[in-house]
């Protein structure tokens, strides 16, 4: 209706709201979003904790996320992370990508934590 994409009107949310620099912060109020806003596909906190367990028990050092969408599941992966371990993230919708990229930011995660890939065709 506004002639702004629902990813960026949910980025603009994250920024009125979220703590910049909290990554649990971050995710609280992507689902806030999501469950009294607009609906997007993310993982959302029962599936997260999930993911949250695996990265404990797995401790991984790199991992590859196919399919970045608003960053989410990045900022889900990146928190879980060890020190020192590095996520590799590809989008292939550009403006998926932009939206992701600086909702990663907000959440504290640098390039040397999460590298963000915009697959073209």
């Amino acid at each position: 209706l506004t002639g702004v994409p629902r990813e960026q009107r949910a980025f603009q949310y994250l920024l009125a709201h979220a703590i910049p620099g909290d990554p649990r912060h971050v995710l609280q109020t992507f689902d806030q979003w999501c469950y009294h806003c607009e609906h997007l596909s993310c993982v959302g906190p029962v599936k997260g904790r999930i993911v949250e367990r695996l990265l404990e028990e797995r401790a991984p050092l790199q991992v590859l996320e196919l399919g970045t969408y608003c960053g989410y599941g990045t900022v889900l992966l990146a928190q879980g992370l060890p020190p020192g371990a590095r996520l590799y993230t590809v989008e292939v919708d550009p403006c998926h990508a932009a939206v992701a990229e600086k909702v990663i930011r907000l959440a504290g995660f640098d390039e040397t934590t999460v590298s963000t890939v915009t697959a073209r065709s």
